[in-house]
């Protein structure tokens, strides 16, 4: 192989390794068996194994079968959030095989990390998709993944240069979405735990959080601090990021959105109180007025009950 084709290898393993791991062994596998793909590093040829691909095969139909179900998808991506990066370095390792010790080991680091990267931008896209729960749009997704998968493995072994090029691209707007992916992943743990608590019957108002007080008192001295302070999450705030972590404090009988953003504090106020309120699971939606334009908030369902004894807004 060429400096250029163990690159677009180690890069293209990498990559597809983090959308779908049994996919791309098993592509590997029967291409080497089949007399497809030549030329690869010695370490890539047990991929070709019976057992290797009869196995591949198998992990690669159930998994087809759970990212086709919306609730089964985020279990099985978070139990691989530890497999598919190893194997993402495993890969690079075997397709580095040619190459100087420390290179070899560069290469692992190096794939595990861009695995682990696009994995994690795979699951807060399915976070994100589940906002929508059509079981059409989660089928269209997966098959999307797998023929992407099938794509690029292609493209790095018969156009390397064309490879790198889209491997680059994918790997940009990876780091351009990274903040939204991980905010709808903090949403869906927050939205479990939310979910697992009310169906518990937990329904206590929630603990001051001094940085929160502290800023109520910033705000509004004369207010004495908040109320009540709720957890919750901007889904259409102007000027506040989508899923945003933020605080809703009643501080004097008013309404704020108080949140962190780029190591500063910001409080927003909001004009009078909640408009209209639709229950939901795990999360009840809430909407507010500002700047005489409407903003909707997500508010946890176990802190329902507190926040209707302060304002009475009923669904």
């Amino acid at each position: 192989m060429t400096s250029l084709q163990t690159l677009a290898a180690i890069l293209g393993l990498s990559t597809v390794s983090g959308i779908n791991l049994y996919l791309t062994v098993l592509l590997v596998g029967l291409g080497q068996r089949l007399g497809w793909i030549h030329g690869l590093p010695p370490d890539l040829a047990v991929l070709s194994h019976p057992l290797v691909l009869g196995a591949a095969g198998l992990l690669f139909l159930l998994e087809f079968l759970a990212d086709k179900v919306p609730f089964v998808t985020p279990i099985w991506d978070g139990i691989h959030t530890f497999i598919r990066p190893a194997g993402g370095a495993l890969l690079a390792l075997g397709a580095a095989a040619d190459l100087h010790p420390a290179a070899r080991a560069l290469a692992a680091l190096a794939g595990g990390t861009i695995a682990l990267s696009t994995h994690g931008s795979k699951m807060g896209l399915r976070l994100l998709a589940h906002a929508a729960p059509e079981p059409a749009s989660h089928s269209a997704i997966s098959v999307a993944e797998d023929v992407g998968v099938v794509a690029l493995l292609a493209l790095a072994y018969s156009h390397p240069a064309l490879a790198l090029g889209a491997l680059a691209a994918i790997l940009l707007a990876t780091a351009l979405l990274l903040p939204l992916l991980w905010r709808s992943l903090v949403l869906a743990l927050h939205g479990c735990r939310s979910a697992l608590r009310a169906l518990a019957g937990t329904n206590s108002r929630p603990e001051p959080v001094p940085w929160v007080e502290l800023t109520a008192l910033e705000w509004s001295p004369l207010s004495g601090g908040t109320s009540l302070a709720l957890p919750c999450f901007a889904r259409r705030v102007k000027g506040v990021p989508r899923f945003q972590p933020a605080y809703l404090a009643l501080m004097g009988g008013q309404w704020h959105l108080i949140y962190r953003r780029w190591f500063r504090i910001r409080c927003l106020p909001f004009e009078g109180g909640p408009v209209r309120m639709f229950p939901g699971l795990p999360w009840d939606r809430v909407v507010f007025f500002r700047e005489g334009k409407p903003h909707l908030l997500l508010l946890g369902r176990e802190w329902r009950r507190a926040f209707q004894d302060e304002t009475g807004a009923q669904g």
